[in-house]
């Protein structure tokens, strides 16, 4: 008698979250129960994504209807380049706009080639102070070498995360309401398997979130600016660099046609063959 009655719970259970349309049942009522769940949950996920969704679920309706987005969300990015007469006196002023506009530094690099001493930043500022740190830049500088600001709009991406975070925390929360009405061993096993798997999920879309809410809230300005030594600046000098350059690319040559010998080789070998084919062909005229 007992066996019959959690038959009807959790038949009843199943015809209320489940699409009416079952699975093959599985051997054990349990099993059947946590599959029909499973499949719920699939659905819930694709009602989130797909463009011409089937009627969802009256909660899955309220969870759309309950997210807003203020405003789009743009991700911000730029770059500029340009040569400073003075590295020191520019790192300083960079940090003086770091300070003012309240951002902070991603990456600090610097590099040493044979003209010139170059050092790269990325600054991370807050987007609404975005333009006002480019307009104090362009003030202290007196060219840019290059500058470029790009936004990409991810409300889209935004708003389907949400979405699918706030769907699978309903779907997560029927879950622990049945493991509380579970009665054997293998039901409890069973949903607790599916919570663990919708956990997983929500933690990595609550990770997608948070990254993205990052980047819209800071945005991105890499400042590259580089000071010529002296020595590169006369010309023997810029002579002997030339020279260099050219050795340097010389070398290579050599080296990719030395890679290149099979093929050299065989045509050579094919140009003889011709060669040999068009004399036998002029005495035999």
């Amino acid at each position: 008698m007992r066996s019959i009655v959690a038959l009807l719970f959790f038949f009843t259970i199943t015809a209320c979250t489940g699409n009416g349309n079952e699975s093959a049942p599985v051997a054990g009522h349990g099993g059947a129960l946590s599959r029909q769940i499973g499949a719920a949950d699939e659905m819930a996920e694709s009602k989130s994504v797909a463009p011409s969704p089937p009627p969802a679920p009256r909660q899955a309706e309220e969870s759309s209807a309950n997210i807003e987005v203020a405003g789009p969300k743009i991700i911000r990015e730029g770059g500029v380049t340009f040569e400073t007469p003075d590295l020191k006196q520019t790192r300083v002023l960079l940090d003086s706009l770091v300070q003012r506009y309240e951002a902070y530094l991603a990456n600090d690099d610097q590099y040493k080639f044979d003209d010139r001493i170059e050092e790269r930043l990325v600054i991370r500022v807050p987007a609404d102070n975005f333009d006002d740190m480019v307009h104090g830049l362009e003030g202290s500088v007196e060219r840019f070498d290059s500058k470029t600001i790009s936004a990409r709009d991810v409300t889209e991406e935004f708003l389907d995360v949400s979405l699918r975070i706030q769907i699978k925390k309903e779907t997560e929360q029927r879950y622990r309401d049945i493991l509380t009405k579970a009665e054997t061993v293998r039901d409890i096993l069973e949903v607790e398997r599916y919570i663990g798997r919708i956990r997983t999920e929500i933690e990595s879309l609550e990770g997608r979130l948070k990254y993205l809410e990052n980047r819209i809230s800071f945005s991105t300005l890499t400042v590259t600016f580089y000071q010529l030594k002296p020595e590169a600046v006369g010309f023997s000098s810029q002579f002997m660099v030339a020279l260099k350059n050219g050795w340097n690319s010389f070398v290579l040559f050599v080296l990719g046609a030395v890679s290149l010998w099979p093929f050299i080789l065989a045509g050579i070998i094919l140009l003889l063959v011709l060669l040999v084919v068009a004399g036998r062909r002029k005495k035999a005229g």
